[in-house]
């Protein structure tokens, strides 16, 4: 085959705030430019970004006009120093676009001829996926062919992913002469114990004979699989997004270089390019410092002023640039670290006096740092029993347990837990939107149960209490609408019943699913 050369990353988050400091901002959007810089001194054909190019689906005018300028400039630097392009090929992840949708700025970079958006079509009556070949006219497709290497790419289908894997292996082509490249967003169970995954079964594991590189994105830690002769690759996420995922703490994320000269496993030179803790090493990926000291037990100390003085003499211990010594130090140096530690212990008195603000201004006072990011969920009183442990979990961490909670709470889910904790996830991220698109959302849940209707026991018993209450609701609808002499004569109203010879398609779930239409105001009664 004739060689390719590929970079491919995913989880660049572009436009994200973290601890809503503007050097942060910037953070994300020079490793994205140290990428592009890279592909043009390793001369690869191509870039695949995997997902999640933004941080929000609703990014602002100044976010879209920093990617605009930095693609615009990339190209001109291609063909004045390649004397040709490097396309950037990208599919939509859950922070690009809500499911199902249409139209995102990820089509609208497309429209403009920045990147190439693969949007592979999943047919939800045919239940079929379609890979249509890209139209460099209407800059819509979902495969693209650049020499000897065929792209596919789908866009982010959350907890109904693994329902994808065989119709996607019906329409990858069997070409010995051709390396597939298949672009997905999802998460590999088992390598993220935060999020829900989709597990390796033996459909994603078939998919290995048709597809010779599976892109994905989603989890921001690297990793590949399987052990021996991987096929499966996620390269992390190209800045620290969440403080567990700072390199120091063993947490490896990047980009993957691969440099294919046949179909061959020996044949593939597939590299990965890790992120630095800072900017001192040129060989990888600059990213902003952080520095994690060891934790602080300030349970001696008899007040929070004399706690403070004991963390700001163990920080002078560590060594961290004083500000006095550094006075042009400067904040957009990603060697400017931001701190962090936890504080710890028994005090004495009460947890109302600890004023975690007070002590950053005092350290940031003191030393040349971007920031202080303390945590004390080790750390009660004995005086008031205010104890906080575990609650510096991060918002993924104690939704997911709430929603693990809420499922176990059932023993009929156990066999695909994950799958439900999936679901809850992909309808929590759209439900937190401004305006939720309920239409869509009662699509997916259809779709779901219909793929999963086989794990319960019966159809009867998922829905035993929702015919329960449309019955009572009939019975009180029609009650409150007749006569009263009328009324007086009904003993009741039949409801519906199902058999074992419905079809799941007779039950109408629009019953069930508040599509958030306002109701009509004259309305006496409100039915589901």
């Amino acid at each position: 085959m004739d060689p390719v050369k590929y970079i491919h990353i995913a989880d660049l988050h572009l436009g994200k705030k973290q601890y809503n400091l503007e050097e942060r901002y910037r953070d994300y959007f020079e490793a994205f430019k140290w990428i592009l810089e890279l592909s043009i001194k390793e001369e690869v054909d191509f870039i695949l970004i995997s997902g999640d190019l933004f941080d929000n689906k609703k990014i602002g005018p100044s976010v879209l006009s920093e990617v605009y300028n930095i693609v615009t400039d990339f190209q001109l630097e291609c063909n004045k120093r390649l004397k040709r392009d490097i396309k950037i090929i990208c599919i939509e992840g859950n922070h690009d676009n809500p499911i199902y949708s249409s139209q995102s700025w990820m089509s609208f970079l497309a429209d403009l001829g920045l990147i190439i958006l693969l949007n592979g079509q999943f047919d939800k009556n045919s239940k079929k996926v379609s890979f249509q070949k890209y139209s460099h006219e209407t800059r819509r497709g979902g495969t693209i062919q650049i020499k000897d290497c065929n792209i596919y790419g789908l866009p982010y289908y959350g907890s109904f992913t693994e329902n994808l894997f065989p119709s996607i292996y019906n329409e990858i082509n069997s070409d010995s002469s051709k390396f597939n490249i298949l672009m997905m967003h999802f998460g590999v169970q088992g390598y993220d114990k935060k999020k829900p995954g989709i597990e390796i079964s033996d459909n994603l594991k078939k998919l290995g004979e048709k597809i010779d590189y599976l892109a994905l994105g989603h989890y921001h830690r690297s990793f590949s699989y399987p052990a021996s002769e991987p096929w499966i690759f996620n390269p992390g996420s190209l800045e620290t997004t969440d403080i567990f995922e700072i390199p120091s703490l063993q947490y490896p994320r990047g980009a993957i270089i691969c440099n294919i000269t046949g179909k061959e496993f020996y044949k593939r030179n597939i590299r990965p390019i890790a992120c630095d803790n800072g900017a001192s090493d040129p060989h990888l990926i600059p990213n902003r410092r952080f520095y994690s000291m060891s934790s602080i037990d300030i349970g001696s100390t008899n007040s929070f002023d004399q706690a403070i003085d004991m963390i700001v003499q163990r920080v002078r211990n560590y060594n961290i640039p004083l500000k006095k010594n550094n006075p042009n130090f400067s904040r957009e140096d990603l060697d400017t670290m931001i701190l962090v530690f936890s504080i710890k212990g028994e005090i004495k008195y009460s947890r109302l006096e600890i004023n975690l603000n007070k002590l950053r201004k005092k350290i940031l006072d003191e030393f040349a740092l971007l920031d202080v990011r303390t945590y004390s969920k080790d750390l009660y009183s004995s005086l008031d029993t205010i104890k906080t442990s575990g609650t510096d979990l991060t918002i993924d961490e104690i939704e997911r347990e709430i929603f693990l909670a809420l499922v176990e709470e059932n023993q009929k889910f156990s066999p695909i837990k994950e799958k439900v904790l999936g679901l809850m996830d992909d309808l929590k991220t759209e439900l937190t939107d401004r305006k939720p698109n309920y239409s869509k959302l009662r699509n997916q849940i259809k779709e779901w149960v219909k793929l999963n209707i086989k794990d319960f026991e019966s159809i009867e018993e998922v829905f035993s209490t929702y015919q329960q209450e449309e019955e009572d609701k009939e019975k009180l609808f029609k009650i409150i609408n007749q006569p009263e002499t009328e009324a007086k004569d009904k003993d009741g109203i039949e409801g519906f019943e199902l058999s074992d010879d419905d079809e799941f398609d007779d039950i109408d779930l629009d019953l069930y699913i508040d599509d958030g239409e306002e109701e009509d105001e004259e309305s006496d009664f409100e039915v589901f």
